[in-house]
């Protein structure tokens, strides 16, 4: 890539539905061809990231849906301008598994407002597509036991919320998602990505 920007990829759906495989996945093979990645992951490590980690393990135990809210906004504004904003400076390939499309569709399906969610996350980098990887509520169930060995987290994975959830990625419209039908095998879902993956490579201004 030579672009002043690099290329800005994000990966979503709700839980099980395989976007951390893919999106390492991508990466690896982005990688193959002497592209740098950038690969982060929200919630993130950092101090922020964790107190969100802590809700999924433990669940709310009190906490407010604002409070909660903004420290995901918190985690992301530390994540942008360690991680995304230098690597895109550098022209690098950024891969997210996870970014605010996850906050508006996980934090509106407890009932805060969706669009005052968008507008509180305007600011940070919009990415060039998002992958969003469609699956059903009880394959993500499946798939979360199979995964782990255990069952599914208090916080944000229990069946009856991941419906309302998955109602709110339905609803997206934005222009830079491609949705993705996650019952598919592994090696076509990852053939499809790339297919998009690389027409944007292939840009003149790329």
């Amino acid at each position: 890539m030579t672009g002043a920007r690099g290329l800005f990829l994000a990966f979503e759906g709700i839980d099980g539905a395989g976007k951390t495989t893919h999106a390492q996945a991508l990466k690896a093979r982005l990688e193959g061809i002497g592209h740098p990645v950038r690969y982060v992951k929200e919630p993130t490590e950092g101090p922020w990231g964790q107190k969100v980690r802590a809700i999924a393990r433990e669940g709310r135990q009190g906490i407010s849906l604002d409070d909660e809210l903004e420290w995901f906004i918190r985690d992301r504004e530390d994540d942008v301008r360690l991680n995304i904003a230098p690597a895109l400076a550098r022209g690098d390939v950024v891969i997210a598994d996870r970014y605010f499309y996850s906050t508006i569709a996980y934090q509106s399906a407890l009932g805060l407002d969706p669009d005052d969610i968008r507008r509180r996350n305007a600011a940070f980098p919009v990415p060039d597509l998002v992958f969003l990887i469609e699956i059903s509520t009880p394959l993500s169930q499946v798939r979360i036991v199979q995964n782990r060995g255990e069952a599914a987290n208090p916080g944000y994975e229990q069946e009856s919320y991941l419906v309302r959830v998955k109602r709110r990625f339905d609803e997206m419209t934005d222009p830079n998602i491609v949705r993705l039908d996650g019952d598919q095998d592994r090696d076509t879902l990852s053939e499809a990505i790339w297919s998009r993956v690389r027409d944007l490579l292939d840009r003149p201004d790329a």
